[in-house]
């Protein structure tokens, strides 16, 4: 009986060390078994705990991203989930929402606001005669990634002050993106101006299994002579006096 109860007692008292270890693990102790996961992801300056951290220096695939700071919910931990508040900040990249990793490996996120400048896009959209100006924000309602892809997701995208420069130069107003899941997997969306300028904007897009495709009918509004100038340097002239823009492309691998 002493044996069974010596050996009650140190199996409480592990317990409770492994609690206590748990509970105060340093993040920078945690990254060394994560950092696998991380993908292209680069954490410096680390502090706090695994539940309550932050690191001073976020980069990915090379290019420095501002600081990062999180705060990880236990609960879902007890049905091999893992779920934190994750927020963004001090760089020209900025997001705040809500990230879960699933048992499967797949990775959820919610409530996802965020910031970046235009000419982030810039290669996506392979004008290569402008340069982007302005900013991009908008809001991931939800996504999921699996696998390194993007497999569905629903939310919408403002580029404000919208610009460009270059072989031309005009100011474009505000351009919106609306998009959202489908039945199929792929995920579909709308791009139009809100009117506030002399261009004019109607497309539709869609991503599917890393690749992308997008058309758009672009016009000066007005008979603004800036806009249709800079249109001679966007997608195919059409007999109206329009632009057809078409795009198609492949995404990179999130990790």
């Amino acid at each position: 009986m002493k044996l069974l109860r010596r050996l009650f007692l140190l199996l409480l008292l592990l317990a409770a060390i492994g609690f206590v270890v748990a509970w105060t693990l340093p993040a920078k102790l945690a990254l060394r078994w994560f950092k696998p996961d991380l993908g292209p992801l680069q954490l410096a300056g680390i502090s706090g705990t695994v539940w309550q951290g932050q690191a001073s220096s976020v980069s990915a695939f090379g290019t420095p991203l501002g600081a990062m700071r999180w705060s990880v919910d236990k609960s879902p931990l007890l049905l091999r989930r893992i779920a934190a508040r994750v927020n963004l900040s001090g760089g020209a990249i900025t997001f705040d929402g809500d990230v879960t990793r699933d048992a499967d490996g797949s990775v959820l996120v919610q409530n996802m606001a965020f910031q970046l400048p235009a000419e982030t896009a810039a290669p996506a959209l392979d004008i290569p005669a402008l340069k982007l100006h302005g900013s991009i924000n908008g809001r991931i309602d939800d996504a999921r990634v699996a696998g390194g892809w993007v497999s569905g997701a629903r939310g919408s995208a403002h580029w404000r002050e919208a610009a460009v420069s270059g072989e031309a130069e005009a100011r474009l107003g505000e351009l919106v993106a609306e998009f959202a899941s489908q039945p199929d997997g792929s995920i579909s969306g709308t791009v139009r101006d809100n009117a506030s300028s002399n261009l004019e904007v109607a497309g539709q897009f869609v991503v599917n299994s890393g690749q992308f495709s997008a058309t758009a009918r672009l016009a000066a509004r007005n008979g603004d002579r800036q806009v249709a100038e800079a249109l001679r340097y966007i997608g195919e002239p059409q007999p109206d006096g329009s632009s057809q823009l078409k795009i198609n492309g492949h995404l990179f691998k999130l990790f």
